[in-house]
């Protein structure tokens, strides 16, 4: 239903809440951790940087960090940053217009379903998904490869001042 520049930016954000330690992390440090593409990322976060969800910083302690806490952004805001959500009246099975009437076979269920998913977008925050993965101790998203989620979970637990992942 979203881009994949939406699910990147999302992950990407989520991350930034989830380590909530106030510094930058590099894009090419977020795209190994995350498996996306490095040049990818960086170009999925311009957008954020623009609409005042992300700030950048160029530099030796450069980087990305949220412009917002994790409570005051919610995902519509990312996914509207990258791309334009259709309207519930977009047709799934491809007619120009499905409105109520002269309604695609579908258009109902369309309908109730894209209008869920869009209140869904709007009444969801970053800090909805942190808490998330807080209440489930399996869940290892916004990560993907759970052998280097643990390895940096690991590796944390050996510091001294180890922040949770």
């Amino acid at each position: 239903m979203i881009s994949r520049s939406s699910e990147y930016a999302i992950r990407a954000l989520t991350f930034l809440a989830t380590e909530s330690d106030g510094r930058h992390h590099l894009a090419r440090d977020m795209a190994e951790r995350l498996g996306i593409p490095a040049p990818f990322l960086g170009k999925v976060l311009q957008p954020l940087v623009t609409k005042g969800l992300l700030h950048s910083q160029r530099g030796r302690s450069g980087g990305f960090k949220l412009a917002r806490t994790a409570d005051q952004i919610r995902l519509v805001e990312i996914v509207e940053a990258e791309e334009t959500l259709h309207p519930a009246d977009t047709c799934v099975l491809g007619q120009s217009e499905c409105r109520d009437e002269g309604a695609c076979p579908l258009h109902e269920y369309w309908k109730a379903t894209a209008n869920a998913y869009h209140a869904k977008l709007r009444g969801t925050t970053l800090a909805d998904l942190v808490e998330y993965r807080r209440r489930h101790p399996s869940c290892i998203y916004p990560e993907q490869d759970l052998t280097k989620l643990q390895q940096v979970r690991e590796q944390r637990r050996a510091t001294p001042d180890a922040v949770p992942a």
